[in-house]
């Protein structure tokens, strides 16, 4: 094989490779990737932010439960409570809105990130403790980063006020918590 040829076909393995990390081109409504190797995805409108934010919270809904259920430090069980009825509210009303645009509140099931669902994995089988405090925020902080960046991405093509509102309290509130959390974790 020549070396143009074999040039060639590492070019195309590479790109292939790049090609499979991150979203899958068939949902639009995946989930962003703080390792991701593609071009982020960019909602286009008030359901695909819907579609693409529902689920984001709602594993941050079940990280902050494992907090509850195994972490040791009040203050950061706090945060976690404090988070888990604020994103649940925010379901509440983004799904009420995605009813209001399609006439259907539920979510389509978003492709998998496997980062995120092997930080998941490791969070679910961390036994209680002050380790699981550490690892919660340790998720949590970038967990956080991607919905920022997500919100912050969908808001010049969101028309529905309560769905802006919610993508700019995204932006504002876990901006705020992600300063929180690295205070609680530099004193660790």
């Amino acid at each position: 094989m020549s070396i143009t040829a074999l040039l060639g076909a590492s070019v195309l393995v590479g790109l292939s490779l790049l090609a499979g990390c991150g979203s899958s081109s068939d949902n639009n409504a995946s989930q962003t990737n703080r390792n991701q190797t593609v071009p982020p995805f960019i909602p286009n409108g008030d359901v695909q932010y819907i579609d693409a934010i529902v689920p984001h919270h709602q594993m941050a809904l079940e990280m902050a439960q494992m907090e509850l259920d195994k972490g040791t430090r009040a203050d950061i069980k706090a945060l976690a409570q404090s988070m888990k009825d604020m994103q649940t509210s925010e379901i509440a009303l983004l799904k009420s809105a995605r009813q209001a645009l399609t006439g259907q509140a539920e979510i389509p099931t978003p492709t998998t990130d496997a980062h995120m669902e092997k930080d998941m994995a490791d969070m679910r089988a961390m036994a209680a403790g002050p380790m699981m405090d550490e690892m919660f925020l340790d998720d949590m902080i970038p967990h956080h980063s991607e919905a920022i960046s997500l919100a912050h991405r969908a808001l010049p093509s969101l028309s529905r006020a309560d769905v802006k509102d919610n993508a700019t309290n995204v932006i504002s509130g876990q901006a705020k918590e992600i300063g929180e959390m690295q205070m609680l974790r530099s004193g660790m």
